[in-house]
């Protein structure tokens, strides 16, 4: 099936037909994925991911990805904490 890109304000657009949005069981507002090599162009259907846990968030820190302490300032109040 052929198509053809259009100008859309300062992108490109192309319409997808109707029986490959079906075929590719794709519906509006999904999420698409667009790779681009050797002159062609691929969409991927992105999948759903789910909210990442606190723990997989805490698993993911490694000493080249933390920072390290910041001072914010002299305590006041109640605030300061002996450890």
């Amino acid at each position: 099936m052929r198509a053809k890109l259009m100008k859309w304000g300062n992108s490109l657009a192309v319409r997808i037909p109707k029986p490959l949005i079906s075929e590719a069981r794709l519906k509006a507002g999904d999420s698409l994925e667009i790779e681009a090599s050797e002159g062609q162009l691929r969409l991927r259907r992105v999948t759903r991911r789910s909210t990442p846990t606190l723990s997989h968030l805490v698993d993911q820190i490694t000493p080249e990805n933390r920072y390290g302490e910041i001072s914010v300032g002299t305590d006041v109040g109640k605030e300061r904490v002996e450890w």
